[in-house]
């Protein structure tokens, strides 16, 4: 009798997706009769293909054209997986940055979350006004986008952020809160821009800690230099922040003010 019991849904070995050059995720199985309509289909093909898709049998048993159809099948699912990821997130992010294009630590930074986003550290974006912050943290979104990897992210300026968690009736703000707090990926923009009440100072406490806690990876951006961050944020979050970060110092001048002369 085996010393540890496993599922039934666990037992069968599934498609070898890295053995075919397929990243990670959740695709519907290819029709095995598009393949005996092929050139080079059979029906003793079909039946080790769908062998394979069953979890009876491995890749190592099928001839070279049933390999083919398989990893053509599971590039074109990636593929439109990829696509509907990038058109979620031009969809929900603001215009001005929708166009935005990752760089190379962006790409880095992205393929890390999505591939263990718990040993992940968070980034903390800083720099006087107008360098590129925001610029910049969406480009990392969009990254995340391309890998095509189905994660969650929400994104809120500081003052939105209080304004959606802020207390009123026929609203559960708590519920909020939790939702907000749990996603994969959050980014937040400009933490102290605005001087911090004892409410909102808690909120940012609370919400920091918790992704703290739980290892879930965020962005962040600050105007404020990080020797400044306890004075401004208050010793518990920067303590936080300086933690779980890996920080991006963006330098030069206010470009909006270029933009405008």
């Amino acid at each position: 009798m085996p010393d540890k019991w496993t599922p039934p849904s666990q037992r069968r070995r599934g498609i070898d997706l890295a053995a075919l050059g397929i990243p990670p995720g959740r695709y519907v199985h290819p029709d095995v009769t598009d393949f005996l309509v092929s050139p080079d289909g059979s029906r003793e093909g079909g039946a080790r293909i769908q062998a394979c898709l069953a979890g009876t049998a491995s890749l190592d048993t099928l001839q070279p054209a049933e390999v083919d159809f398989i990893r053509q099948h599971f590039l074109n699912a990636a593929e439109e997986q990829r696509q509907k990821c990038i058109a979620y997130f031009e969809s929900k992010v603001p215009r001005r940055y929708a166009s935005a294009r990752p760089s190379a630590i962006a790409k880095a930074w992205a393929q890390a979350v999505v591939t263990n986003p718990d040993a992940t550290r968070s980034l903390l974006i800083v720099g006087p006004t107008g360098t590129g912050k925001t610029h910049e943290a969406y480009s990392v979104l969009r990254a995340i986008a391309e890998t095509g990897r189905a994660t969650g992210w929400a994104a809120y300026t500081a003052a939105d952020l209080y304004a959606r968690l802020r207390p009123r009736t026929g609203r559960d703000s708590e519920a909020e809160f939790e939702a907000i707090a749990d996603t994969d990926v959050l980014f937040v923009d400009d933490l102290g821009a605005a001087k911090l009440t004892e409410w909102t100072e808690e909120v940012t406490y609370r919400l920091i800690n918790h992704r703290y806690e739980q290892c879930r990876p965020g962005i962040f951006t600050s105007n404020v230099p990080p020797i400044q961050l306890r004075d401004v944020l208050g010793e518990r979050i920067a303590s936080r922040l300086t933690e779980m970060c890996e920080r991006i110092a963006l330098k030069g001048d206010d470009r909006r003010k270029g933009m405008a002369a």
